[in-house]
């Protein structure tokens, strides 16, 4: 399967990279910076491409099967990152004729209700320290509803560094409860799975342990 990943140098970006691959998978890697991505692989492109560029954003999907999207970014101001980048990669997909979407996003974006205590106070911090990304993945969420052929939007909990275990829950609505982490690698493993599962399909999946 040819995929694309955009916003690979990420956490859950290269860990998709290698588990990709590990798979058999042909990856093509999208990034601002080539020089970000130090894997070396027969079947791993690396291509420079900002996903503000519409141009640069196409040419990356033409010939892929499936389009993953990782990115993220450390700001607190205002920010039409995910938007903008959703918005250039639907219309790309259409033009391609690609079917499949998997984007990662975040908890909190669908205005959920905490069924505990440590899930609200969670809630109430993300919201309060970076509001400006959740609207704007609220954004890219209303585009990709409307634009992309299939998709799958993922909200991982709090993410951290911990090893791969590949045994993780899932919820389609509110949070998992008692779940407060997830590690990149698991999110990796479930976003994977969703190229070739119709489980999750039109849906907007919270992930944790």
């Amino acid at each position: 399967m040819n995929i694309v990943i955009f916003g690979a140098s990420g956490g859950v970006g290269r860990c998709l990279i290698e588990q990709a691959l590990a798979q058999n998978h042909h990856v093509t890697a999208a990034v601002r910076n080539p020089a970000a991505v130090n894997i070396v692989h027969e079947q791993l492109r690396v291509v420079s491409c900002d996903v503000f560029n519409a141009a640069a954003v196409s040419q990356a999907i033409a010939g892929q099967d499936v389009v993953f999207c990782t990115l993220g970014t450390d700001a607190e101001a205002p920010t039409t990152l995910y938007s903008a980048g959703a918005q250039n990669i639907v219309q790309a997909m259409q033009a391609h004729q690609v079917r499949r979407l998997i984007f990662l996003s975040n908890f909190g974006v669908l205005s959920e209700k905490a069924q505990d205590l440590p899930g609200a106070v969670l809630l109430f911090l993300i919201k309060r320290f970076i509001p400006h990304t959740l609207a704007d993945h609220r954004r890219a969420l209303e585009k990709i509803r409307e634009h992309a052929p299939e998709w799958i939007v993922v909200r991982p909990m709090a993410l951290t560094n911990g090893a791969w275990g590949g045994r993780y829950r899932t919820v389609v609505d509110g949070l998992p409860a008692k779940g407060m982490r997830i590690a990149r690698a698991d999110v990796a493993d479930f976003m994977l799975q969703q190229a070739t599962s119709d489980d999750y399909l039109y849906q907007v999946p919270a992930i944790a342990y």
